[in-house]
Order: structure tokens, then C-alpha cells, then sequence
């Protein structure tokens, strides 16, 4: 009885601490901008890969793939802003630890508050992210901003391609503090 129990308690935390792997059919992430001070869009990207592996978890953004609906503003985009001829990708890493996975009963949340390394255009600063944790069924979980994430524009050194954008678009203003909210869903591997 007692080798039962063992070996279904290894199994239990073998599963809870297994990596897992974004599902990126049914996950999201998106920004929201602002232009003359009254135009509110929301823009996605469509490709990104991300991980959590033991109490580390990453998401890459590939940048080729923002998505505004507009084709030439995801060109201007893409080489004026980002510049993803130099800078392809933007990753966010941060530590999770698996005992407060662990601890979220199936079918319950747990809010979080984590800090975020943001790495974009070439510049890396750490910012507090708010999460909220929801262990769905078994080998399912979702992560999501439980508050917009505030990307400032000029921490980043992309005050220069947001001038560009605003000026061969004629625009009075394009705001340079970015909201970003995500869903993310992993599936354990």
C-alpha cells in the first residue's frame, strides 16, 4: 500500500512540475494605442512561441507578425518601429514558482504579481505584471492580465520610429505609454 501511494504521489508531482508549452492556437496578445488623443485601436500579433520550465517562464514575440488590419501599417510598423531587420523578436522571462501552480486547485484561479523582464528593441527592463493563474483541467493552464501591462515607448529607445509612424501618417499624436494584455494558454508536455 505504502509503494502505491509513493508512486501516485511522484506521478502528482511529476505532472504538476512537468514543463509546459504555449498553446499559441488559443492564446493572445495584444496593445492597445492611442492617436490624436481620441483614436483607440487594438493590435495583436499573430506568431509567438513561449515555455515554463521548472520556475522559469518565457514568451517570444516574433514582431514580423503584428497584426493592426491595415497592411501597410503593419509594413510601417515592422521596418519603422520595431525594426525587425535588427531586432526580430521581443521576449518577456520571469520566475514562477511551480508550489504556487501547485497549490491552485483544479478549476480555481490564483492572482499573482510578478516581475516581468521585458526584452524589446535591444533594451531590457523589468516591470511588475499582474497575472491571474487558473489550473483548468488537468494539463491545461491559463495565464492572464488580470491589469493592462504599460510599456513606455521611451524606456525602450522607440520614441524615434514612433515620430516616424506619426509623421508619414500626418498624426497630431501617437500616446508613447502602450497598454498590453495577453491570455495564454499552456498545455503540459
Amino acid at each position: 500500500m505504502k509503494k502505491i501511494v509513493f508512486f501516485s504521489l511522484l506521478i502528482l508531482s511529476q505532472s504538476i512540475f512537468a514543463d509546459w508549452v504555449l498553446d499559441k492556437d488559443n492564446s493572445v496578445l495584444n496593445f492597445t494605442t492611442t492617436k490624436n488623443s481620441s483614436k483607440t485601436e487594438v493590435q495583436s500579433f499573430e506568431a509567438m512561441q513561449g515555455r515554463i520550465e521548472g520556475n522559469k517562464a518565457v514568451l517570444k514575440v516574433d514582431l514580423s507578425s503584428v497584426d493592426t488590419g491595415i497592411d501597410i501599417r503593419d509594413e510601417r510598423l515592422r521596418a519603422l518601429f520595431f525594426n525587425i531587420a535588427n531586432f526580430p523578436e521581443a521576449t518577456a522571462s520571469l520566475k514562477i514558482d511551480p508550489a504556487d501552480i501547485k497549490a491552485i486547485k483544479l478549476g480555481y484561479s490564483q492572482e499573482m504579481a510578478l516581475d516581468a523582464v521585458i526584452d524589446l528593441y535591444g533594451v531590457k527592463q523589468t516591470l511588475e505584471v499582474v497575472v491571474q493563474v487558473t489550473r483548468l483541467k488537468e494539463g491545461k493552464l491559463l495565464i492572464f492580465s488580470k491589469q493592462p501591462l504599460i510599456v513606455n515607448l521611451n524606456k525602450y529607445n522607440l520614441l524615434e520610429g514612433l515620430n516616424k509612424l506619426r509623421d508619414i501618417a500626418k498624426l497630431q499624436s501617437i500616446n508613447s505609454a502602450v497598454p498590453v494584455t495577453f491570455s495564454l494558454l499552456f498545455t503540459k508536455k
